[in-house]
């Protein structure tokens, strides 16, 4: 009688290059599309449906955010079928972009939307800090297989990460409240800093990520695929001299 071996566990399935982008990058270009381009479009969708359609100006931001979340749920519902699994980064984003954003229509304030990325980059740059302190690597964890570095490195980029996220969190508090200074939402919608900062939260922070991460290269480039050592084992730190 002969025992038949395990089925050898598959491995998890990757979304392609274009099918990840069009999930990173797919809900933010509804957004932007909603935003700066609802006013045209509300009459043509109107005309289809022979019903009057028509955005009052200040309510852009509601628009948006409102074709942001289905948008949104249907890549991470795409994301964990195609992959079988909830990637972290997008687990949590989700969560957070659920609450704030229903939060934005159901109160119809604006408030909570301005600070989902203060919140965001926030709990990111807390979670990576302490994961440095506990002594977890949390930064592979959000890299989620993408790169093999030894841990001295991912500590290193743990920390260059974490003080780039409190930035751009501090960044967006700061942005929001002075762009939106002399707006008062309870007598008006309206808000001429509201355009700036949704170009900012578009454009400036994704440049500004874009930006950090290429100069993170050097240090990626000269460990990529080393070996997996800790600071006991005697290997270079690239704390020093990078």
């Amino acid at each position: 009688m002969t025992l038949s071996q395990p089925a050898a566990k598959q491995p998890a399935a990757k979304l392609s290059q274009t099918a990840k982008a069009m999930v990173d990058l797919g809900p933010l270009a509804v957004f932007m599309v909603a935003y700066f381009g609802g006013a045209r479009l509300a009459p043509l969708l109107g005309s289809l449906i022979d019903r009057p359609l028509a955005v009052t100006a200040g309510d852009e931001m509601y628009i948006a955010v409102g074709a942001f979340l289905p948008a949104f749920f249907i890549a991470f519902a795409y994301s964990v079928w195609r992959e079988r699994r909830v990637a972290p980064m997008l687990l949590v984003t989700g969560v957070i972009v659920g609450v704030l954003g229903s939060l934005t229509l159901f109160l119809h304030d604006k408030t909570f939307f301005f600070m989902k990325p203060t919140i965001v980059y926030g709990l990111f740059s807390i979670g990576l800090f302490g994961g440095v302190a506990a002594g977890r690597n949390l930064l592979k964890l959000l890299f989620d297989g993408a790169l093999k570095l030894p841990e001295p490195v991912w500590r290193t980029l743990t920390v260059r990460y974490a003080v780039a996220f409190l930035v751009l969190a501090a960044t967006n508090e700061f942005a929001w409240r002075w762009l939106t200074r002399a707006c008062d939402f309870s007598i008006s919608t309206t808000c001429p800093g509201e355009a700036i900062w949704v170009n900012l939260k578009i454009f400036g922070f994704a440049l500004a990520l874009l930006i950090f991460s290429a100069a993170q290269t050097p240090l990626i480039a000269r460990h990529v695929d080393g070996p997996d050592l800790d600071d006991k084992t005697g290997g270079e730190h690239p704390g020093r001299g990078d």
